[in-house]
């Protein structure tokens, strides 16, 4: 580990970035954002960043699940905001001049060993062509990847590329891929990929316990369980808009949707939500509406509130919905 890297528990943050930035803006106010998971390492960072550049430092304490969630009101009073483990959110409209994205870099797992179990998955499904996704914990991980399989035969045709919750990237579609391999801890993003690409065969590869899944029958479930929902929303006359902050806030997204119901004669309110979960959703449900589109993360409409007791959509759902399209299957998107 060279002078310009921190170890956060099994990470490793590549710092000399960072440490120009901090020179050249001459910050003396900064902010640290670490993700969920990692927050507990933040005195660590703070004492590194505090030591080399004398400034004062502040951790944030509130959630980051990602870079969608930086506040423009908070971050605009710092001289450097430090945001670590995600890359710059794509569907912004906000572009910050004073946040700096640290990568996070997961080194707690061993290359040779995770490749031999997907070399052994690949050959039982005959598979020769594949795509890699990884989320920003495991970029050089993923590269580290694509070398070895290549030393095994395998062909690569898409990626390494990066992957959000929300966000699959362009092109993996038109690869021509026999599997998609996406490395990441946990079923988040290999469920999302296989949702909005039901047929690729989808591998989880995951880094944390060194195994090989296949996230197609898992993926299947949950899409029959989203049309059903899409289903159900088919007889709503009622809508409620559910908006986000920060970058979550898309005025396109809502601006559409807002069309798109008036137009066919249907009732709709806009309801801001800053923090969006079960509790938060029972709270402000009225027996007015029939049913909800999450705006904001599309997640949290399909992970977080797929049991609420009336419909909840992600816009392109709800959009299939409202234009009578549900014979059309599931939307190639979630935003």
């Amino acid at each position: 580990m060279s002078s310009a890297e921190l170890r956060l528990g099994d990470y490793e943050l590549d710092l000399g970035y960072l440490l120009r930035e901090l020179v050249e803006r001459r910050a003396r106010r900064v902010l640290v954002q670490l993700p969920e998971g990692l927050k507990r390492y933040y005195t660590k960072l703070v004492d590194f960043l505090s030591k080399v550049s004398g400034a004062e430092v502040v951790a944030d304490a509130s959630p980051i699940y990602g870079s969608c969630l930086i506040d423009p009101a908070e971050v605009s009073g710092y001289d450097l905001v430090v945001h670590v483990g995600h890359d710059p959110y794509p569907l912004s409209s906000f572009r910050f001049s004073n946040v700096v994205y640290v990568d996070l870099e997961y080194v707690g797992t061993d290359v040779e060993e995770l490749a031999e179990a997907v070399e052994g998955s690949l050959r039982g499904l005959g598979a020769t062509k594949v795509a890699v996704l990884a989320t920003n914990q495991h970029k050089r991980l993923s590269r580290e990847l694509v070398a070895r399989l290549g030393e095994r035969g395998f062909r690569v045709v898409f990626g390494p590329a990066l992957i959000l919750g929300c966000y699959v990237p362009h092109g993996l579609r038109d690869s021509g891929a026999d599997v998609v391999l996406v490395v990441a801890g946990g079923r988040f993003h290999a469920l999302g990929t296989s949702l909005v690409l039901p047929e690729a065969r989808v591998l989880r590869v995951d880094p944390y316990t060194r195994t090989v899944s296949d996230a197609s029958s898992e993926a299947a479930k949950l899409l029959s369980m989203r049309l059903m929902k899409m289903w159900e929303a088919a007889s709503a006359r009622s809508w409620g808009i559910l908006v986000g902050v920060a970058s979550q806030y898309r005025p396109y997204v809502v601006e559409t949707l807002r069309k798109e119901l008036s137009e066919r004669g249907f009732r709709y309110y806009v309801l801001k939500a800053p923090i969006l979960n079960l509790d938060a959703l029972r709270n402000v449900d009225s027996p007015d509406i029939d049913a909800y589109v999450v705006t904001s993360c599309p997640r949290v409409a399909v992970d977080d509130l797929y049991h609420f007791e009336k419909p909840v959509l992600t816009p392109p759902e709800a959009l299939q919905v409202i234009r009578g399209l549900l014979g059309q299957g599931y939307p190639r998107s979630f935003i």
